[in-house]
């Protein structure tokens, strides 16, 4: 009998010392920008008094992956954040201009025909969030901007010369959670290294060393000289995967 009541002992003690992440499920989700909802947010005036769905600023949130964006106007004349677009164009002298924004320096997407475009240019920064669900960024596609493209090599606009041969631009991600100020993980992507583009068309972003997190702020960051940054602090981005642990059913 004192046998029986032992294994019945440790069988208890080994079901109390589950892990806990025994009892979830790691499952990806994709935000691709495509379907009826983001086509009706995709700008097709390119110009900045008209920013897509008709209006200067707007909200967008994708339901599968609970990711959400905005585009704001922090000054009369200027638009930041996460902008939907489907124009692409290989010729950065020609289409690479302000009233141009919108055109990633791409031959196509990455899939099915939509994307967004990230600009930062007055503060630097861009920001994504989960509403609902903390989560984790496992990956993101990233490519420059027609705009960028053409400012760091001919210097244009804002840029009195192209990007400088020991200067380098890059995306850095702070990841915050539960509303706090204090950055909880950290994650670096170069777009341009010692002048030249550091790829060409589609390149993954693996964000491992970002935690679960409820938002990712980017800022693009220059090593040059002065006070502000005067290349156009653009990316464009595609195929965002969000990895969450859920509850198994």
């Amino acid at each position: 009998m004192k046998f029986y009541k032992s294994v019945l002992v440790l069988a208890l003690a080994m079901v109390a010392c589950v892990p806990e992440s025994d009892k979830y499920d790691v499952k990806r989700y994709l935000c691709d920008f495509e379907g009826v909802y983001w086509d009706g947010l995709v700008n097709d005036r390119l110009n900045n008094d008209n920013l897509p769905a008709g209006t200067f600023a707007f909200e967008w949130h994708d339901d599968v992956s609970d990711l959400a964006g905005a585009v704001t106007e922090p000054y009369p004349g200027y638009w930041e954040g996460v902008a939907l677009s489907n124009f692409c164009s290989m010729v950065a002298d020609e289409d690479g201009t302000y009233e141009k924004q919108l055109y990633a320096y791409v031959e196509k997407p990455y899939s099915g025909k939509n994307f967004i475009i990230c600009n930062g240019f007055m503060s630097g920064c861009v920001e994504l969030r989960f509403d609902s669900k903390s989560s984790f960024i496992e990956s993101m596609m990233i490519a420059n901007t027609a705009y960028s493209r053409n400012a760091t090599g001919n210097g244009f606009r804002t840029a009195e010369r192209p990007l400088g041969n020991n200067e380098s631009i890059w995306i850095e991600a702070k990841g915050y959670v539960n509303g706090s100020d204090e950055v909880q993980a950290t994650a670096k992507f170069y777009l341009y290294e010692k002048g030249k583009p550091s790829f060409e068309g589609w390149k993954k972003w693996y964000m491992s060393s970002m935690c679960k997190i409820d938002k990712v702020v980017m800022y693009v960051k220059w090593d040059g000289q002065g006070e502000w940054m005067p290349y156009p602090a653009y990316f464009a981005v595609d195929d965002i995967v969000v990895v969450r642990q859920e509850l198994r059913e």
